[in-house]
């Protein structure tokens, strides 16, 4: 059921990400609802994949605000999945999408907001956020090296979920000591070790 359930909303919800930028096309839902599957213990599997491709829907539309039109659409109910859901369900989801931001600060409405948070800040590893941030920055190094200490590093603004802390406790360490000190150049390495 999973494979095939992840394959419908996949193919259902990519054209919503086709005009996205580089860090956020249809492959960072494919890369969110995949980890989100494989640490989730306790979330229904159908609810993890709705969340996974609908938690960055609008984000080519309005970055600032995709989770709060992510959320809005889903309690409406616009499309076949969501109209196939329980109100508990749909509350769960919706607030899965309005809470997956690394700059979420509060607790979590449920485990799979949580799930879904964490999933969507991928595993600690800085040469991805390095490919990504280019990509979203338009390759401007100076930009991504500031960003990824403001956002990455030991006393940056990013929410860790407490169930990423548990899984990723020393990869996040090292991942954060690394943001502390990320250079220009070091970026410029890591980007150019990718291509």
């Amino acid at each position: 059921m999973e494979k095939s359930f992840q394959k419908e909303a996949r193919d259902f919800y990519a054209p919503y990400y086709a005009n996205g930028d580089k860090a956020h096309l249809i492959d960072h839902a494919d890369s969110v609802c995949n980890l989100a599957l494989e640490i989730n213990h306790c979330c229904e599997e159908k609810l993890v994949i709705l969340a996974s491709y609908l938690h960055d829907l609008f984000n080519a539309e309005d970055r600032k605000n995709h989770n709060k039109l992510a959320y809005e659409y889903v309690l409406k109910q616009e499309d076949r999945f969501l109209k196939e859901l329980e109100q508990s369900e749909l509350l769960e989801v919706a607030h899965a999408v309005l809470e997956h931001r690394a700059s979420f600060k509060g607790e979590f409405y449920s485990k799979l907001s949580e799930l879904i948070s964490a999933a969507d800040r991928g595993r600690p590893n800085l040469k991805e956020v390095v490919i990504r941030s280019m990509g979203y920055n338009n390759e401007n190094a100076e930009d991504v090296a500031k960003h990824i200490k403001e956002k990455y590093a030991t006393d940056g603004y990013a929410n860790y979920p407490k169930v990423y802390k548990e899984l990723f406790a020393k990869e996040l360490a090292e991942f954060q000591k690394e943001a502390d000190d990320i250079t220009v150049e070091r970026v410029l390495e890591l980007y150019s070790e990718a291509s």
